[in-house]
């Protein structure tokens, strides 16, 4: 049975399952309104619903779900072993963990589960939806079954008991909901939840980033907590969003049954259960080997087993069948690049003509061109970058340096190889831009610098994961440029005052062993202090504090050849 949206293979009623479509349509609906915008990588969305315990219970992720979400390479699965009466909070819950998902959000057990559980039970309010009901069972669990220390809960990770095991993991669920209800809704905490899930994200401990936040140790906070479940007063949040009443009256219709056995196969490939997965993908492969679903399903096997010979034959099996996703290309792409280079280029050059703005696919496919000694390949992939974060800027400058070295551009990579040392972080980063300069000043001489393609070690099974926005600093940092006409000397700092078309202007020098000299050779300059003979120079700089008196801190300094 099929919705605009989703897609169901289902054991169950007709009307039950069309109930449930309707109701994920809704969610969807909802957030959507709320995010104001779509997925970043919408892919196609799978229900499975099982019409008994029996049917469910081989593929039930642990012995106390009654759903789950399981997000594949190219496809999402939610996984219901029951509908009816408790559909509509299923879907919302398992929903909730598809959009987290999309959004790259890493979140510990207690707060992945809870932000499920707290949004599950959303309902509309006139023209308004509501969101924070309270959930019945588990509060009354939380009155009637022993209190797990926060501690416990904040610490569990997906390998914990309190997330795993059936005697354990209501705690984890009943506790989280509460905590993420009081953090999300209350007065005393609602104003800091975004920045407090901000800090998790970034790898801050749930108790540090409650203390940074809140200023409040766990202690206090399961104090708070204790208060708020026994108090007298709840809260919720009225959204000003209308859901769609989906009246769509889906069809449904015999499901074809290689389509059947390959979402089954899907949902059982992971650990633990990989011999039945195998068998199911080998099965299928046998039955339509022109199918290149059962080959992807069996790379991811053998990846995660680290067999990378055998992942990459699979993923080239499914290239050479068409697909051409951006999951795909981008695995099959660096598994490839150390035994199959040509077939990389191709595989990432298709993901770069999709997703131009990706800088780790330019950075990759720009390594192996240069390794293939296509320099001028290499440099049309670069060229036209306009922003790198401070993690990327190290090996996105070495890389464009190599290029421009490699076919002649030296006056481009001396400037290049300047942006570099003003990056550099290591001392490998400072070994580069000392090898690179030594060439630059020997004319003739072979460029010593070669691109690795191949990382240190087998690439992880890890989606990218587009989260937030990193902080990107331009690439070139702000310039100007004019008459060098004045060295003002301030003690151990220094000012270079340039005559620009918009006057004068000032740029401080606090270590000049930081600032970065081009166009003279060695590098080095000698000034003294006072006025200069004019020289016409460009700069680039970063904008300073108020206060300093000055128009930036001095980063790169050009002299005309």
């Amino acid at each position: 049975m099929q919705s605009p949206n989703f897609e169901a293979y289902s054991s169950a009623g007709e009307r039950d399952t069309r109930d449930a479509l309707r109701y994920f349509e809704r969610v969807r609906d909802f957030f959507l309104q709320v995010n104001q915008r779509e997925p970043p990588k919408p892919v196609p969305v799978h229900l499975v619903v099982f019409g008994s315990e029996k049917e469910y219970a081989p593929y039930r992720i642990n012995e106390f779900a009654v759903a789950y979400y399981f997000g594949g390479a190219d496809r999402d699965y939610i996984v219901m072993g029951r509908i009816g009466e408790q559909a509509a909070q299923i879907a919302v819950h398992e929903y909730v963990h598809l959009v987290a998902r999309h959004a790259g959000l890493k979140f510990p057990p207690w707060l992945n589960e809870g932000v499920a559980e707290l949004y599950s039970t959303v309902r509309m309010q006139g023209d308004k939806v509501l969101v924070g009901d309270l959930i019945p069972g588990r509060l009354q669990a939380l009155f009637s079954e022993k209190w797990v220390p926060l501690p416990v809960i904040l610490s569990a990770g997906p390998d914990s008991p309190y997330y795993n095991e059936k005697n354990k993991a209501g705690s984890l669920y009943n506790e989280g909901w509460a905590l993420v209800h009081m953090l999300q809704l209350s007065p005393d905490y609602a104003a800091g939840f975004a920045e407090f899930s901000t800090a998790v994200q970034s790898g801050l401990s749930s108790a540090a980033a409650l203390e940074k936040v809140y200023g409040k140790t766990v202690p206090a906070v399961e104090k708070d907590l204790q208060a708020y479940i026994r108090g007298n007063q709840f809260y919720g949040r009225l959204f000003p969003v209308k859901l769609a009443n989906a009246k769509e009256n889906s069809a449904a219709t015999p499901a074809p049954m290689f389509d059947v056995r390959l979402a089954l196969a899907d949902i059982t490939n992971r650990p633990g259960k990989d011999t039945e997965a195998r068998k199911a993908l080998e099965d299928l492969v046998s039955e339509d080997p022109k199918r290149p679903e059962p080959w992807i399903g069996l790379g991811r096997m053998a990846w995660r087993h680290g067999q990378i010979a055998d992942a990459v034959e699979a993923f080239g099996k499914a290239y050479d069948l068409g697909v051409r996703n951006p999951e795909l290309l981008w695995d099959f792409g660096r598994l490839a690049a150390r035994d199959q280079p040509e077939k990389a280029i191709n595989a990432l050059t298709d993901l770069f003509k999709q997703e131009p703005n990706r800088l780790d696919v330019r950075m990759d496919l720009a390594a192996l061109h240069l390794n293939a000694r296509r320099p001028g390949a290499a440099l049309s992939v670069l060229a036209d970058v306009r922003n790198v974060t401070p993690e990327e800027a190290p090996r996105f400058f070495t890389l464009l340096a190599t290029a421009q070295i490699q076919v002649g551009d030296h006056a481009g990579a001396r400037i290049t190889v300047a942006r570099l040392a003003a990056n550099a972080k290591t001392p490998e980063d400072q070994a580069r831009v000392d090898q690179m300069q030594r060439y630059l000043d020997q004319a003739g001489v072979p460029a010593p610098v070669t691109a690795r393609n191949a990382p240190e070690e087998t690439p992880r099974l890890l989606r990218p994961a587009p989260v937030t926005a990193p902080t990107a600093v331009p690439a070139p940092a702000p310039e100007v440029e004019g008459s060098f006409v004045e060295f003002v000397c301030l003690g151990k700092s220094f000012k270079v005052v340039v005559d620009t078309a918009q006057g004068k202007k000032g740029f401080l020098i606090p270590d000049p062993k930081q600032v970065v000299i081009v166009g003279r050779a060695g590098g080095k300059v000698d000034l003294s202090c006072g006025p200069q003979a004019p020289v016409h120079v460009k700069l680039e700089y970063t904008p300073s504090t108020a206060g300093t008196g000055a128009d930036g801190i001095l980063k790169i300094l050009y002299f005309e050849p």
